[in-house]
């Protein structure tokens, strides 16, 4: 059974190392909204391209949608560097949650087929988001204009959909913009709004749900394996990398979802505030 003592922040941007137990899975970093989980610099691997080397990610949520900022290499160039996925994955963390641990030649543990699986002891990966450029071939002649993506739920004892496979839920073709994240002259980041309700089929992500999470870098077809992780803070091969050796991750990040106020919240208490003040300006 996962032991682990998580310092869970739910405030804006508050990030802390959670302490863990035990030889099963544990979680690096925790935070809410507006939390920016970083990287090693440096620990990419398979090639020298930056676009292979993660350098922080930043999560934040608002009453509808999950926001994540993928930030690579500071150096490195998002748009021309060349042609990766990046995939986002995460589970409830219960060894329990039924998730894909498969490293079979189907799933490979995800929904791309990558040779990437979450360990049994957080219950495998159960929501996926595969991150893919559009509007160019990611070259300097043709550089990439915007980043798509597309969203699947693994069938779980307790959802809806098919149990044992990964349904695809939602594809954003393009639009996802590209910019320059901290620290860099290049556009070398990623922001993708994803609708929360699209992972409603194994879990329901409202004000104090915590998901454990990591985000990848891999190729773009077949089972090629992670050239780096987000949670993992260094290299996750030792020796000769193999591009098709199964990662299995026994680290993750943990993100727990904040309340914010829905948008016609806001605006009624902004007319509220305003009737108030002229009823005050009024009596005097």
């Amino acid at each position: 059974m996962k032991k682990q003592f998580k310092i869970v922040a739910t405030g804006l941007g508050v990030l802390t190392l959670a302490v863990s137990s035990g030889t099963c899975g544990t979680i690096f970093q925790s935070g809410g909204s507006g939390t920016t989980y970083t990287d090693v610099l440096g620990d990419g691997q398979g090639s020298a391209n930056l676009l292979r080397d993660i350098s922080s990610a930043t999560i934040a949520n608002d009453a509808n949608n999950l926001i994540i900022t993928l930030s690579i290499n500071p150096a490195g160039n998002i748009a021309t560097g060349g042609a990766f996925n990046y995939i986002f994955g995460f589970t409830t963390g219960s060894p329990t949650a039924g998730g894909d641990t498969s490293a079979n030649a189907t799933t490979h543990g995800n929904a791309y087929g990558r040779s990437i699986s979450f360990d049994s002891s957080f219950g495998g990966m159960t929501d996926f988001v595969g991150i893919f450029g559009a509007g160019g071939s990611g070259s300097v002649a043709s550089p990439y204009t915007s980043y798509g993506f597309n969203d699947y739920v693994f069938g779980t004892p307790t959802s809806t959909s098919p149990v044992g496979v990964w349904t695809k839920i939602n594809t954003v073709a393009s639009g996802e913009p590209i910019s320059m994240g901290p620290g860099s002259t290049t556009n070398n980041a990623i922001t993708l709004t994803v609708p929360l309700s699209d992972f409603s089929d194994n879990v329901s992500l409202t004000p104090g749900t915590t998901i454990d999470f990591d985000m990848y870098n891999t190729g773009t077809s077949g089972n090629q394996t992670a050239y780096d992780s987000l949670a993992n803070q260094g290299p996750i091969q030792s020796g000769t990398f193999n591009s098709t050796l199964q990662y299995n991750a026994t680290v993750l990040d943990s993100y727990t979802i904040t309340s914010v106020p829905e948008p016609g919240t806001l605006a009624l208490a902004g007319l509220s505030g305003l009737s108030l003040a002229l009823f005050r300006r009024g009596r005097k």
